[in-house]
């Protein structure tokens, strides 16, 4: 299954939902340091390679539309609240799961990028549910907008992870060029902020966008599944 096909499916899922009373496991804080991807606490990830959402995903990088001058808020950077049940089996600790950037294809109104989680550690352990995601920038850097939505229709699975394998999750963002100025209020993006469930911490990935620091959802991310959504 290609993924623009499986991103039609996600999309008829995601859309229109808001975050659900769901219990928040993750919380946390960071700072950049440099543009390499980093965590909060002892675990590290590194980026496949920049990205960017600022129109359809080509291979190239796309400049910010002008004018895009606002200023992130100055707030403290935290985790996107994830949740997830790994019920009993031995959760991936954040030291364990590598954070990347897979494929990424797109629309000239919507980029659909994967996320992949590899456990690299030396035992099996379980990922489950649903990943936080924010975009973030600024100085100091804070998270811009809203977070990731998830589908409430769509139950957390348990996926089981021997060492090397890998679990994935579909992002997508809406381009926030499709939104009136004074509706979205555009700001420059550098990072993805990502936020492993039943962990505590959280992982920065490069990531040019243009996001939108007003409330609205350009965010929306699908459960963890098995394999690497390539």
């Amino acid at each position: 299954m290609t993924l623009l096909a499986r991103a039609a499916g996600a999309r008829l899922v995601v859309a229109g939902t808001a975050l659900a009373c769901l219990t928040m496991l993750v919380g946390g804080c960071g700072t950049v340091a440099g543009s390499s991807a980093s965590s909060v606490g002892s675990a590290s990830a590194a980026p496949a390679g920049s990205a960017s959402a600022d129109g359809p995903a080509s291979g190239g990088s796309a400049a910010s539309p002008p004018g895009v001058l606002t200023p992130a808020p100055a707030t403290t950077l935290t985790a996107p609240p994830a949740f997830g049940t790994t019920d009993g089996v031995y959760p991936c600790p954040l030291s364990s799961v590598k954070v990347t950037l897979g494929l990424s294809q797109g629309t000239q109104k919507v980029t659909y990028q994967v996320i992949d989680f590899t456990n690299r550690g030396s035992k099996l352990c379980a990922l489950s549910g649903y990943p936080g995601i924010s975009l973030a920038g600024g100085n100091p850097l804070a998270q811009i907008g809203l977070a990731a939505t998830w589908p409430t229709n769509s139950p957390p699975r348990v996926v089981i992870l021997n060492p090397g394998q890998s679990a994935n999750s579909l992002l997508q963002i809406s381009h926030a060029s499709t939104y009136p100025r004074a509706t979205c209020d555009p700001v420059r993006a550098r990072y993805l902020v990502i936020a492993v469930p039943n962990t505590i911490g959280f992982v920065k990935l490069a990531y040019r966008a243009t996001a939108c620091a007003k409330p609205i959802e350009i965010l929306s991310v699908s459960p963890i599944f098995l394999g690497s959504g390539g």
